[in-house]
């Protein structure tokens, strides 16, 4: 399918038309299940149901989906994110039934690399969209921003240190959160 066709039929599938939905979800099903298994080797079944999901999904809010050339990115980062929370569920009732030494039922939790990786992918996450949301913001904004909530410093503290009146500490936090907060600087990482 070329980039022109494909963008035709997403077109057509946010107008309700089903078989180009079906044209799409055929397309990407075998290349989007073998990227989830490359990630997530131990969970095949549990792939291809995401697949299912994210694409039931998608109908049910075709009017409001944004795309409008390929779906490769949204559904690779749908089907990663989809399977990280799979998993995590998983791993929380995977525990593991001991008996300590006065025989009562003890729980440990199975610790295993995967965990690790989805632990460290969605910390790289985090910190990329506070990097970017960080950088929406004027020096001077990010500045007491920082010292406010990232040094935890009080509002008194920051007046004292860097000689600034309290109602100008108090705007410029105020002004820093309701831009963080607007949706022209959100970021859609995850889906």
């Amino acid at each position: 399918m070329t980039a022109a066709q494909e963008s035709f039929y997403i077109q057509q599938f946010k107008l309700g038309d089903t078989s180009s939905f079906q044209l799409l979800y055929q397309h990407y099903q075998k290349r989007m299940i073998g990227y989830g298994r490359s990630l997530f080797p131990n969970y095949e079944d549990d792939v291809k149901d995401a697949y299912q999901d994210i694409f039931i999904a998608l109908w049910r809010s075709k009017d409001r989906l944004t795309v409008e050339k390929t779906l490769d990115f949204y559904l690779k980062r749908s089907i990663k994110n989809h399977m990280i929370r799979v998993v995590r569920k998983k791993l929380k009732y995977d525990a593991i039934p001991n008996e300590n030494e006065d025989g009562c039922l003890v729980h440990i939790d199975e610790t295993n690399a995967l965990d690790s990786i989805i632990e460290s992918e969605v910390d790289f996450h985090r910190k990329k969209i506070y990097e970017h949301q960080l950088s929406l913001l004027t020096k001077r904004e990010r500045f007491l921003f920082t010292e406010r909530f990232v040094h935890e410093k009080s509002v008194e503290e920051i007046m004292q240190e860097h000689q600034l009146a309290r109602q100008t500490v108090y705007n410029m936090i105020y002004k820093s959160i309701n831009k963080l907060k607007s949706p022209n600087s959100e970021v859609r990482i995850w889906a």
